[in-house]
């Protein structure tokens, strides 16, 4: 595997087992007050689309702040290989996973809390390679890129909300 995805990774061809998306899910977090307060997670999913198990599975993303350098966040999954049968997921969350294994932005949500990651512009790219079972041959899925940002939605209620852009190409 490349170190970084061939420019044919991400022309998204169509044939490819897993399918990776990032969607936002209503849960909470803690705020340094003890309060509990509505925050929106970004999800990372990858799910089998195909007849038969996939293994070996090994995501990959980079994360790259606003102003800042873009890190390769790949250590923060599982160093174990993976299995996902037919219709089964993957799941991680980007707050929890991915953004603390980016340097510059761990240390300020380490100082600050979740208020540290408010109105800045993530860029998250992710793709996987995999086998398919029975298959000795790994495949690479194409990259998938988004734009992500938390935002105070409601000034009372301190509620955050997450705005995905799909950035195609």
């Amino acid at each position: 595997m490349p170190d970084t995805p061939g420019e044919s990774a991400t022309t998204g061809e169509s044939n490819s087992c897993l399918d990776i998306s990032l969607q936002s899910v209503a849960s909470h977090i803690r705020a340094s007050d003890g309060r509990e307060i509505p925050f929106a997670r970004a999800v990372l999913t990858i799910r089998n689309i195909c007849d038969s198990e996939v293994v070996d599975v090994l995501p990959h993303a980079t994360l790259g702040q606003e102003g800042g350098t873009i890190q390769d966040v790949t250590s923060s999954f599982s160093e174990a290989a993976h299995s996902i049968p037919r219709g089964g997921v993957a799941e991680w969350d980007v707050y929890d996973l991915l953004i603390p294994a980016h340097p510059g932005t761990a240390s300020k949500i380490h100082m600050f809390g979740y208020r540290a990651a408010l109105n800045w512009r993530f860029e998250l790219a992710a793709w996987a390679s995999y086998r398919s079972s029975g298959s000795s041959m790994s495949v690479q899925t194409p990259v998938s890129r988004w734009a992500l940002r938390w935002s105070v939605a409601n000034p009372e209620t301190k509620e955050v909300e997450l705005t995905i852009e799909d950035l195609k190409g």
